[in-house]
């Protein structure tokens, strides 16, 4: 058997999602850095984990 090639799967993967957001608000979140994505899912993660969502 020949070993399987690129990332190994996750347990849980992400899903891909199309979302419409203010510019202002997209343009903060970009300005923030790199990673700005993955912070954005933790920010989301926390409010679900706190009822807020």
């Amino acid at each position: 058997m020949r070993p399987l090639r690129g990332r190994p799967r996750v347990a849980s993967p992400k899903a891909a999602l199309t979302m419409r957001v203010d510019a202002e608000v997209l343009d903060a979140l970009k300005a923030s850095g790199p990673g700005w994505q993955t912070r954005v899912n933790e920010l989301l993660k926390d409010a679900v984990r706190r009822g807020r969502i």
